[in-house]
């Protein structure tokens, strides 16, 4: 736990809004929490209706505590689970008022979250390896990269991950259930019932990615072992009451909100359409996320190949072909297949999550680094299991040997996340105490990832492994409290935010130009008008009460018409990829 809070409460609350799923997910947040604890004179709860584009809009409270609302547009692309756990986690850390929420309450279930996760990992670990393995896995997945940076969002990812990793616990207990001696009332329905419970929080939190993921673990499970009979304990007919309950009444609500066919379009738009096809420009090739599982899952990553290959030789045992050569091998899978011998439970049951739910997330359009995170538990107790066994000698010398390739580009990876990234956004407007904490914090992670190649290179594998984790612990601990929030250039919303003093814009419209991210109605508590460079001079006319942001080539046109600047801001749009100079006008006196 120790590990775990050094890496996650570090920059919970000093790293501003993140853009851009973060951001709305926030404000949608924040938008159920206020529908529920404002007074209803400051409610607006306008019902839902087609504005004459077409898109479906309401008041900003309108979907109470079913639809998810960012500003005046229903939110639809997750259910609302994530909402609620953030609205309630804002409801009691701000005394249930929103005008005194911060972004940090709205993370704190993605952290705890994250510790759940990482603890079911090891609980998992004991059910299937061994004590050391188990605990070392619960350490390897709390301090990959991909876990720490999630766990520092308020976004689903978390809460998905702990859905999944505790339903992949219950199916793991009821899959090894034939070699206990316990046959107890728990064992029985107690676990097919916190199976169903956890899959059905993992719909309610992201659609289909548990019950995805689960399914093809046991169906896997199923054809390398050729056991069936052993589902018959998952209770399926108590998972289809349990769904049911949980699921049927949102959807009811929902659907009855906003329409049936809204809902029905963003469900499929969510599924099978990013399965089908490239959304929001998230593309990449086959093979994306097993590069950056590298990078993600550092400093885990270090035997994460060498233990997959140990693991699939020890879970799906073939018999050798009759003659040598690739080609030879690919002919007579077939047959070898029919006489494969499988190995033990925990082989198969660890093979059954990581390979068929890796290739989906392979095979479809839409790609994110983080849609693999379901299986980084998995992957954190294979490498875990070749980690603590290679320090016991069970692992001969000469296949850790054959290893220190790999090792070279794991301390490289170890060295450019580690380092060269503090490095360089401390660069990004970071002053001099922040520079200097980014060397400081390079030069001691470099020093350790050099004496872990150093350890493995001399047989201490186990040592090497513990270093990489402390120079993990050192980076995420510096990176996120000093560094990132240091660096004022990343943190357009911020800054253009202070330019206003209290609740100023509460009664004032205020529109933007070009830098459309939901950072900033959070940011301001206001609603904005996005509008572009074309619309800028007919709103100023409609709006002469009110607040424009807009780039300097539109904002001097304006000037010159009689409005004043407020002040501008430099920096990096990092969600769009652009350097930008907003200036912030009001009509002059």
């Amino acid at each position: 736990m120790l590990i775990l809070a050094a890496v996650y409460l570090p920059g919970l609350a000093s790293i501003p809004t993140v853009d851009r799923d973060e951001a709305r997910f926030a404000q949608a947040s924040r938008q159920m929490f206020e529908s529920a604890a404002l007074p209803d004179s400051r409610l607006d709860t306008r019902p839902f209706a087609r504005t004459p584009s077409g898109d479906l809009a309401a008041g900003r409270h309108a979907g109470a505590l079913v639809v998810p609302m960012v500003q005046g547009v229903p939110r639809l692309k997750k259910p609302p689970l994530i909402y609620w756990l953030q609205s309630a986690s804002a409801w009691v850390l701000s005394g249930g008022d929103p005008d005194h929420d911060a972004i940090w309450m709205y993370r704190l279930p993605s952290v705890l979250a994250a510790i759940v996760a990482c603890i079911a990992t090891w609980r998992l670990g004991l059910m299937l390896i061994d004590p050391r393995a188990a605990w070392l896995a619960g350490v390897l997945l709390g301090v990959c990269p991909m876990l720490v940076w999630d766990a520092h969002q308020a976004r689903a990812d978390q809460a998905l991950l702990a859905c999944t990793t505790l339903a992949m616990w219950a199916l793991a207990h009821i899959w090894t259930t034939r070699v206990r001696t316990s046959r107890s009332r728990w064992s029985r329905w107690g676990v097919p019932l916190a199976l169903w419970l956890a899959v059905g929080a993992g719909v309610m939190t992201k659609g289909p990615i548990t019950p995805m993921v689960v399914a093809l673990c046991a169906l896997g499970a199923c054809v390398v072992s050729g056991r069936y009979r052993w589902l018959v304990r998952t209770r399926p007919v108590l998972g289809v009451v349990v769904h049911a309950a949980l699921i049927v009444p949102w959807i009811v609500a929902a659907g009855r909100l906003v329409g049936w066919d809204v809902l029905w379009a963003s469900a499929m738009g969510e599924t099978i359409g990013r399965s089908a096809s490239v959304h929001e420009g998230h593309w990449g090739p086959p093979g994306y996320h097993t590069l950056l599982a590298a990078v993600l899952f550092w400093p885990g990553s270090m035997l994460t190949l060498a233990a997959f290959v140990r693991v699939w030789r020890l879970g799906v045992r073939l018999p050798r072909p009759d003659k040598p050569g690739l080609v030879a091998r690919v002919r007579t899978l077939p047959a070898r297949w029919r006489e494969r011998v499988p190995g033990r439970d925990a082989e198969v049951f660890l093979l059954a999550w990581i390979v068929p739910s890796w290739i989906v997330f392979e095979l479809v359009a839409t790609k994110l680094p983080h849609y693999t995170l379901p299986i980084y538990p998995a992957l954190a107790l294979i490498s875990a299991w070749a980690v603590v066994d290679a320090a016991r000698g069970v692992i001969d010398s000469d296949s850790v040997g054959r290893l220190r390739l790999g090792l070279r580009v794991w301390g490289v990876i170890g060295v450019l996340v580690c380092a060269a990234l503090p490095i360089g956004v401390s660069l990004l407007g970071g002053g001099w105490v922040v520079v200097g904490v980014a060397l400081i914090t390079g030069l001691a992670c470099t020093l350790l990832v050099w004496r872990g190649v150093a350890s493995f290179d001399a047989g201490r594998v186990l040592k090497a492994q513990a270093l990489g984790v402390c120079a993990a612990v050192v980076f995420a601990a510096a990176f996120l409290q000093i560094i990132l929030p240091g660096a004022r250039a990343l943190w357009i919303t911020p800054r253009l935010a202070g330019l206003f003093a209290g609740d100023e814009l509460a009664d004032r419209p205020i529109a933007s130009v070009g830098y459309h991210e939901q950072s900033l109605p959070f940011a301001t508590r206001a609603d904005i008008t996005w509008i572009n460079a074309d619309q800028a001079e007919s709103w100023a006319a409609a709006h002469p009460a009110g607040v424009l942001i807009a780039p300097l080539g539109v904002s001097s046109q304006l000037l010159a018409e009689g409005w004043r600047s407020r002040g501008e801001v430099w920096g990096v749009n990092y969600a769009g990829g652009r350097v930008l100079t907003l200036e912030v006008l009001e009509r002059g006196p």
